[in-house]
């Protein structure tokens, strides 16, 4: 899927189940699920870190570019230490690109890393920072593809990282949000014709890094109808879900 779709979903899907939970009773107020969301719009960008021309690679210049290297790296370690003579390695052959950012374990492990940063403030002020940047570009890529300028984005996410703190969200809600929105990525790209290793680490049919995804896939692509509607649905039910957190 294309970066704004990722982020309009995980948009509409951070701020549901932080509005599900607060109409549940938890202790969650309206800030932290519109923040919330935002937080897990950028973070439905993170996993394709992987990719040397993706949103997230190319947000921070030669910071972000140096991660994607360091990320691609890591997932073909990864990739290598625990295949089996199943799996191939995907379309790079070397297990980067779709590999280790796009599991579910991965989204668990960096949720906790947001979450041990919440114990110093200085460090998941960046976090936060990084993430509303991405969720900034991908939101704002929604209407025609337009592509902010750094100065614009990164001023927007400084304006967005004070609101956190201003209002108080908790590094809890920031941490399951981080979590949250590179599950909904994979699950997003598990709707597409490529799949994901949505199974890993455990085998399918033999393989380890078996890309596997829903019955029905389809293309990804700004000509994509089906993309086009889960990105516009995603965005129209999103303030519905913000309602019930002003509730």
């Amino acid at each position: 899927m294309m970066g704004s779709s990722h982020a309009a979903t995980g948009v509409a899907a951070g701020a549901a189940v932080l509005a599900g939970l607060s109409w549940a009773g938890a202790p969650i107020g309206f800030a932290d699920v519109a923040f919330g969301g935002m937080v897990c719009a950028g973070a439905a960008l993170l996993p394709d870190l992987d990719h040397p021309t993706s949103t997230a690679t190319l947000s921070q210049g030669p910071v972000s570019a140096a991660a994607s290297r360091g990320v691609r790296a890591l997932s073909s370690v990864v990739w290598r230490a625990t295949r089996t003579p199943q799996d191939r390695g995907g379309r790079d052959a070397d297990g980067t690109h779709r590999h280790l950012s796009h599991t579910v374990p991965a989204a668990v492990a960096c949720g906790a890393a947001v979450a041990a940063a919440g114990l110093w403030w200085p460090a998941l002020a960046l976090v936060v920072w990084v993430v509303f940047s991405l969720a900034v570009r991908g939101l704002v890529a929604c209407w025609k593809d337009r592509r902010m300028r750094w100065a614009e984005a990164s001023g927007a996410a400084l304006l967005l990282t004070i609101g956190v703190f201003g209002f108080g969200v908790g590094p809890l809600v920031v941490a399951g949000m981080v979590a949250l929105g590179m599950v909904v990525h994979v699950l997003g790209d598990a709707l597409t014709v490529a799949g994901v290793p949505l199974a890993w680490p455990l085998r399918v049919r033999g393989a380890r890094w078996r890309m596997v995804g829903a019955p029905l896939r389809f293309r990804t692509g700004r000509e994509s109808p089906v993309e086009e509607v889960i990105r516009w649905g995603a965005l129209g039910t999103t303030p519905a879900w913000l309602l019930v957190g002003l509730l």
